[in-house]
């Protein structure tokens, strides 16, 4: 079983309801990871980030523009981290990745 870091989980879910995955959905591709309580936390975090928007009368949400932004930095970078350790970068080289998206969630706020 493999773990997935808590960028992984925000990655599955703003994918998920790209495609209009409700929460049952959802929480099926994820609860080797995560309860369903966990799950919840997480959703409500990225709604209040406004990554997500939650439908009122239905069980899903979907991806926002900024959720789908979001989503494509994540896989930038992502890439840019694979193909730097394919290549046996220093450790120094990878840090600055891990930067940009933390300069990424300042300009989100």
């Amino acid at each position: 079983m493999e773990s997935l870091s808590k960028l992984d989980v925000i990655s599955v879910i703003l994918k998920s309801s790209n495609k209009s995955c409700d929460y049952k959905e959802l929480y099926t591709k994820l609860q080797i990871h995560l309860t369903m309580a966990q799950l919840m936390k997480f959703i409500f975090e990225l709604e209040k980030y406004n990554l997500l928007k939650c439908m009122r009368n239905e069980t899903s949400c979907i991806i926002t523009p900024k959720g789908m932004y979001y989503l494509q930095m994540y896989e930038e970078l992502s890439n840019q981290l694979q193909s730097e350790t394919r290549g046996n970068s220093g450790i120094l080289n990878n840090y600055n990745p891990f930067s940009k998206l933390t300069n990424l969630f300042k300009r989100l706020q």
